[in-house]
């Protein structure tokens, strides 16, 4: 059987943002720049794979080995049922990216194990596992039961992202009811971060579970205030009629 085409192009906000709420399992789109990929299977939308800043950090990835403004992380793979595997679009979905922000020499991943991710979609597409990430506590807000990151909320109710200050949850409104931790992948696009990211490189762990939709977990990092230049707003954006990517 013919597999449907497929196309992958710069997607606007609500599209992604669509996508995000619809077909990925944190059920929200981040903030901050953001560098969105939609995904058509035979001209209907199917989702799509939004690029951020690498927002835990040179420091946290490379041991501060790397320019932060080289650094783009994959921050959501949003997709409903499709036909072709998620390795050929975000292997399309990173020369989409080069195009917008040429000066990016690593990309950054993370399945989350509180999930039972473990990162088959980024093994198979030739990322190198370099362990996992420190434990990020969750919090549950007491009066609407909304599981929050650490990084969504502070002490005085307050975060800056990219310079803008925003209202976010207290700690006293919040409890904490565990923690988790990120497989990490990295993906070098030159040489010299290559030798840098195989210095790091691990056994890369084996599927946890029978499940097969292995998507990125809902990434810490919301409350960075430095930002990316390398990250500018794509001077594409496709435009979409809504009837596209109904359920």
């Amino acid at each position: 059987m013919t597999k449907p085409g497929l196309r992958l192009d710069f997607c606007s906000y609500p599209a992604a943002q669509y996508a995000c709420r619809h077909w990925h399992y944190s059920r929200k789109i981040p903030v901050g720049k953001l560098v969105k990929i939609g995904v058509w299977e035979d001209e209907k939308f199917i989702g799509a794979i939004v690029f951020g800043d690498g927002l835990l950090g040179p420091k946290s990835i490379v041991y501060g080995s790397v320019d932060k403004f080289k650094v783009a992380e994959i921050v959501r793979i949003a997709l409903r049922k499709h036909e072709h595997p998620v390795s050929r679009m975000i292997s399309i979905a990173v020369k989409l990216l080069l195009k917008s922000c040429p000066g990016i020499e690593l990309i950054v991943a993370f399945a989350d194990q509180g999930e039972n991710h473990h990162g088959g979609i980024y093994q198979a597409s030739n990322f190198i596992y370099t362990g996992t990430s420190e434990i990020g506590r969750l919090f549950k807000h007491k009066d609407t039961g909304r599981i929050l990151h650490n990084r969504a909320v502070s002490v005085n109710g307050y975060r800056s992202h990219f310079g803008h200050v925003r209202k976010v949850p207290r700690t006293d409104e919040c409890e904490i009811i565990g923690g988790t931790r990120k497989h990490r992948y990295l993906l070098p696009l030159t040489p010299g971060m290559k030798e840098i990211a195989l210095k790091m490189q691990k056994s890369c762990p084996k599927r946890a579970t029978s499940d097969t939709s292995d998507t990125p977990g809902v990434h810490p990092g919301e409350g960075r205030a430095a930002r990316t230049v390398a990250l500018q707003k794509p001077a594409i954006q496709d435009s979409f009629d809504k009837n596209q990517f109904q359920s």
